[in-house]
């Protein structure tokens, strides 16, 4: 099931995904290196993200963003 869902961007490094966290439950997001790069994703950054229940690492990572897109929060 995939689910459209407001993020915070939490941690983003150079050459490495990002991780966020929902706003409506403050569950981690996997982000993956590429949407974090080609965004320029920064600490503090609010995002719309599609994700999915993580199948890799569910016990550290609840979801993985499959789709992200930066938007302003007024």
């Amino acid at each position: 099931m995939v689910e459209k869902v407001k993020c915070f961007v939490t941690s983003s490094k150079e050459d490495a995904p990002a991780f966020a966290i929902r706003a409506d439950t403050d569950e981690s997001v996997f982000i993956p290196q590429h949407i974090a790069e080609m965004l320029q994703l920064e600490e503090m950054d609010t995002v719309m993200c599609l994700i999915a229940e993580n199948k890799i690492q569910p016990d550290k990572t609840p979801w993985y963003a499959q789709k992200v897109k930066r938007i302003d929060d007024d």
